[in-house]
């Protein structure tokens, strides 16, 4: 085990520290094996864009990221719409909506805003404040369905419940939008959206299989679509084992295709 972690270290440094990030290679890589610890916020900022995969380029990319954050936020804070107590997930989404010339600032409202501040936050947890993927839905629906006739063959009462109250096409949306944040352990989540962030929306499908079978006994226990369909949408897992073996679970199935299974592939 130490051998593999040393491995892997020494395989992310030289990557990281090349003069040109081989992205292509570091995504592949990611797909295969956890990002070392020490290596994650870098490795994330450059998955998602934020730094520059250029070693020549990386400072000149960084200051002009901090440019544009002092211009967006300056704005904001001389108009009075961020004040010293705004959060900074709420401050990000004003800088994203001023950015994209959005009409309606000062937001008067932020339900319609909930997924992007509950993803904001998860993420400057992550990266220390510091490529828009949108999923489609109706897809991601489809193959959960699929996949949990396969993942869910020795669980055939569960299955057979699910598939008669219509579930795998009424997954709640906002888990999806949310990116996942009824795990409430955030390492446990760190290790699925790594897979995500380095070109594998798939692994959400497996996450979600998973996530079915932790809570099968109290969906057993539902007798009506309705309520079904309700307790998944209220659904919070806060027990931090829980969250680890879902997540270590969901990774496993998914390597089980041969991490083969990336974007959503078309219904034939």
């Amino acid at each position: 085990m130490q051998l593999g972690q040393r491995a892997g270290q020494t395989v992310f440094k030289d990557l990281l520290e090349s003069d040109t990030v081989n992205i292509e290679k570091l995504k592949q890589y990611v797909q295969k094996q956890s990002i070392v610890t020490e290596f994650k916020p870098l490795c994330w900022k450059i998955l998602l864009g934020i730094k520059s995969p250029y070693r020549a380029t990386r400072r000149y990319v960084d200051q002009a990221n901090c440019d544009i954050y002092k211009r967006l936020h300056s704005t904001l804070t001389t108009c009075q719409i961020i004040q010293n107590d705004t959060s900074i997930s709420q401050q990000f989404l004003s800088m994203y909506l001023l950015d994209s010339h959005a009409i309606k600032i000062p937001i008067t409202s932020t339900k319609e805003y909930e997924s992007f501040l509950s993803t904001a936050n998860f993420i400057c947890s992550f990266l220390d404040n510091d490529n828009e993927q949108r999923l489609d839905l109706f897809l991601y629906r489809y193959h959960v369905g699929k996949i949990a006739q396969q993942e869910f063959v020795y669980e055939s009462k569960l299955l057979l419940h699910l598939n008669t109250h219509n579930i795998f096409v009424s997954i709640p949306e906002n888990w999806l939008k949310d990116g996942f944040q009824l795990i409430r352990d955030d390492f446990s989540l760190l290790n699925i959206w790594e897979k995500f962030i380095a070109g594998s929306e798939y692994i959400f499908v497996f996450l979600t299989i998973h996530i079915l079978h932790y809570c099968r006994g109290k969906l057993l226990s539902l007798y009506s679509t309705k309520e079904i369909i309700q307790y998944l949408i209220d659904l919070k897992i806060d027990d931090q084992a829980a969250c680890e073996h879902i997540a270590i679970a969901s990774v496993a199935s998914w390597k089980k295709q041969g991490n083969s299974l990336l974007s959503f592939p078309a219904i034939p």
